[in-house]
């Protein structure tokens, strides 16, 4: 009995450490596997005044450093703002200084043109002509005195615009401008520098995700996560703050830009006046939209239309615009909306 008991406790023994030898195989096992599997990707956050407005990119990789990323970014949008602003001395002001810029370079050629054709499919709805009368009114700077201009003052502004009067050869590459004309690319510039900011990380990784918003105009750089929507609020534009949302969409991949009266204006004798004016008029658009929300893959063009969306309004206005792959969120005075065929799709997640 002595040498039983000692032999079944040996083999017990024997048992034990086996299953404990499992149990650290299995542990060793999954310690590997958490140490070893794919990560979630952290979002890197980087801010800069920019183009007139803040811009912030948010980006994550998991191979290149975000801070890397997002410099290359901040650098690309701190180069179009230079060069397109029209204060300063880049190109675009140097242009209008001169009213002639010949042997301009491929990208000068290429935004001028894409604001021209927006202006033509819009039927003038968007001008890149109106610096003018956007001085005049106050609006070209934030400390600009805001007022509202006499009638003469106003139809003395409106003959030097015109973005048909612009002469554009590209077989030149050179733009010229009739005395008085000058090039406003604030409303399309925007855009085209987070267009060539997400360019930019995805050349250094095409798999980055994330995002860039410059003042309202965001571009998804890639879905959260590799694989979730990027949830974008549309401002209530009565609303008392930010946070104030009337309505969201989720965006995968593409832009979003967003023009309102509630962005830049002032108040005299209960008037609201905007800086979203009518080419036609002169004045601030009174189109009965106080709020336009366009996407398109582009936000060059999303910055574009959705300041002609404002100033067409809803009929016939912007009925055609997605002819060229654009469509229409619009929030009218009495706070009704109306939005383009095939919006809903990215009101869903």
């Amino acid at each position: 009995m002595h040498q039983l008991s000692k032999r079944n406790i040996a083999s017990f023994l024997k048992g034990r450490i086996f299953f404990y030898g499992i149990l650290l195989i299995a542990a060793a096992a999954i310690l590997t596997y958490l140490f070893l599997r794919e990560k979630p990707v952290e979002y890197y956050d980087r801010t800069g005044y920019y183009l007139g407005t803040y811009v912030t990119v948010r980006v994550g990789s998991k191979t290149i450093s975000p801070v890397v990323l997002a410099d290359a970014a901040m650098k690309e949008i701190a180069r179009i703002d230079e060069k397109f602003g029209s204060r300063g001395s880049g190109t675009i002001a140097r242009l209008n200084a001169t009213g002639q810029a010949d042997d301009l370079d491929q990208e000068t050629v290429f935004l001028v043109k894409s604001a021209l054709e927006v202006a033509e499919n819009t039927g003038g709805a968007f001008d890149p002509t109106l610096f003018t009368l956007t001085a005049l009114w106050g609006f070209d700077d934030a400390d600009s005195e805001k007022r509202v201009p006499l009638d003469s003052e106003i139809a003395s502004a409106l003959a030097k615009t015109g973005y048909r009067r612009v002469e554009l050869d590209e077989n030149e590459m050179a733009v010229r401008l009739p005395e008085g004309l000058t090039l406003d690319l604030g409303g399309i510039a925007k855009g085209y520098a987070v267009d060539l900011a997400i360019a930019r990380i995805k050349s250094l990784d095409p798999q980055a995700t994330g995002f860039i918003d410059a003042g309202g105009d965001i571009g998804v750089i890639g879905p959260k996560y590799g694989d979730r929507p990027w949830i974008v609020g549309i401002r209530d534009p009565r609303g008392k703050s930010v946070q104030d949302v009337i309505e969201y969409i989720y965006l995968y991949d593409g832009a979003v830009a967003t023009s309102g009266d509630y962005e830049r204006f002032f108040i005299v004798d209960g008037i609201r006046y905007h800086h979203i004016l009518d080419p036609k008029t002169g004045n601030p658009s009174r189109s009965g939209v106080i709020s336009a929300t366009v996407i398109n893959k582009s936000a060059m063009l999303a910055d574009a239309y959705a300041t002609a969306a404002f100033v067409m309004g809803k009929d016939p206005g912007i009925t055609f615009l997605p002819r060229y792959g654009t469509l229409v969120f619009l929030v009218m005075e009495d706070r009704s909306t109306f939005k383009s065929p095939g919006f809903e799709v990215y009101q869903q997640k």
